[in-house]
């Protein structure tokens, strides 16, 4: 019965109730969408501002994804340094990209938009892998 039929009567909640008809004002998040800040002084681009890729991963012996987002693997380049693939390009290779890691890590630039290079080292910066690696990508989808 539709719901707009209802009546006065009880309400049988193990009946099914068919639902025809358009649900207006749910809008849809595009490239454009924005929302308030925190404090609600300033606004952000609710696109922009997502993490377009991250892993967290084992890096000592076989590399391993413990869990990650639009990442199709690893790439062991050997101690310590690991290709983060991604499922879904970059729209340009300069993007930003942060790492973690229980070991040093050094930053030496290697990228494209298809991934993103880390190294973890120890504390004289000679390649080691890390037994707990995180990064994250920010920048624009292709």
């Amino acid at each position: 019965m539709a719901l707009s039929k209802l009546q006065a009567e009880s309400l049988n909640l193990a009946d099914t109730y068919a639902f025809t008809g358009t649900v207006t004002g749910a809008g849809e998040i595009t490239a454009s969408t924005t929302a308030p800040s925190e404090g609600g002084a300033a606004t952000t681009n609710v696109v922009q501002g997502l993490v377009k890729v991250w892993s967290n991963f084992n890096g000592s012996g076989t590399p391993a994804t413990r869990d990650s987002f639009n990442v199709s693997g690893l790439t062991d380049n050997g101690a310590g340094s690991f290709d983060v693939n991604h499922t879904n390009n970059m729209s340009a290779a300069e993007f930003s990209y942060y790492v973690a890691s229980d070991t040093w890590h050094k930053f030496n630039p290697a990228y494209s938009t298809s991934l993103h290079r880390i190294y973890t080292a120890s504390s004289s910066f000679a390649g080691q892998d890390a037994t707990n690696a995180f990064t994250a990508v920010n920048g624009d989808l292709a």
